[in-house]
Order: structure tokens, then C-alpha cells, then sequence
């Protein structure tokens, strides 16, 4: 190949770049060996060759083999480049899987919606109340176990009281809780 069409590429790979053609979202959904299979189905429906097709980008034949039978995981640029020569409009396709994506995103946010809607507020606030407060029992017993263990300097009573309290607390809320959701299964069951 001469200087000046080795220029002319050259020119035409840096147009390339400067135009605002965003290959992210495709590229993150087509991977290889998809990209490769999909750059092969593009060059022979324009009946290309490789090394016609490597004469037009300006690249190497064996990065087109290697990107074609998908062993290597091209630039951005490259696929740009391969792209244009096979007259690919890459923003079409980009538009094209923008309905789906938003289809698929209006239906998480309605099952969402509909979850918050289904779901009593009040029962999720005392669900976690009660996990928090059994939490602190719980830690409130362990610190209470650490003291009689290490033989910190505290009275019986106070050592006593640490214990008891959030046991008791703890089963409390327990039995409370068993009663609170045997009584909302049968406010259900009425419904």
C-alpha cells in the first residue's frame, strides 16, 4: 500500500473518533465470540474478504482473524473502525435495544411499586423494632457475660440486673411476637 492511501486511512481513522458513537453499551452486551460472529455475518453480507476488509480499516489480518474467531477482546477503536468499513450504523443498534431496556425497567419499577403497596408498613416497622431490640438483648448479654468472665469491678445487683433485663426482654418479645402474627393469620383468614 502507497503512503498517501496509508494517509487517507489515516485521516479517516481519526473522523472515526471524533464522531460521538458510544460502543459501550454493545460492547457490554456483546461479547466475544458474539462480536466476532457478528463482525463475519457483517463482512460477508457486504462480500467482503479479510483482507479486503483489513485494507479498508487499516488494521492487521491477523487481529481480524483473531477478533473474528474470538480470541481477543478488541478496543473500542478497532470495532469502530471495523464497523464504519462494513457501513454498520452502530446508533441504530443502540436505539434499537433502548425500548427493550426501558420495558424492562418501567416493569421492575411496577412489580416494585406493587410489592410497597401489597406490603402493611406498620407490620414491617414492628418487625424491625423487634429485630433491633433482640439484637440489643443479645449484644446487652454478651457485655453482661463479659464482666462476670473478666471480673470487672461492678456489684452483684448491677451485674444481676445486666443479665436478666434483656433475657427477659428478649423472651418477651418472643412470645409477643408468636401472638402478634397467630392474631394477623386470623384477621387474614377473615378478610
Amino acid at each position: 500500500m502507497s503512503g498517501k492511501c496509508r494517509e487517507k486511512y489515516s485521516l479517516k481513522n481519526i473522523l472515526i473518533l471524533r464522531q460521538n458513537i458510544s460502543l459501550s453499551e454493545i460492547l457490554k452486551k456483546m461479547k466475544q465470540p458474539e462480536l466476532g460472529q457478528k463482525i463475519v455475518a457483517l463482512r460477508k453480507k457486504k462480500g467482503l474478504t479479510q483482507e479486503e476488509l483489513v485494507e479498508k480499516c487499516n488494521i492487521n489480518v491477523r487481529t481480524l482473524q483473531r477478533i473474528e474467531s474470538g480470541e481477543v477482546n478488541p478496543r473500542s477503536f478497532t470495532v469502530k473502525i471495523i464497523f464504519n468499513a462494513l457501513d454498520y450504523d452502530i446508533n441504530n443498534e443502540s436505539l434499537n435495544q433502548r425500548p427493550q431496556m426501558f420495558n424492562y425497567y418501567k416493569r421492575t419499577l411496577d412489580k416494585l411499586k406493587e410489592q410497597i403497596q401489597n406490603n402493611n408498613i406498620m407490620k414491617n416497622s414492628r418487625s424491625f423494632f423487634y429485630n433491633y431490640f433482640l439484637a440489643t438483648g443479645i449484644v446487652w448479654f454478651f457485655c453482661a457475660i463479659s464482666i462476670v468472665i473478666f471480673k470487672l469491678d461492678f456489684q452483684i445487683k448491677e451485674i444481676l440486673l445486666t443479665i436478666i433485663i434483656p433475657l427477659a426482654f428478649s423472651i418477651f418479645k418472643q412470645f409477643t411476637k408468636k401472638d402478634f402474627s397467630q392474631s394477623a393469620d386470623k384477621k387474614e383468614s377473615q378478610i
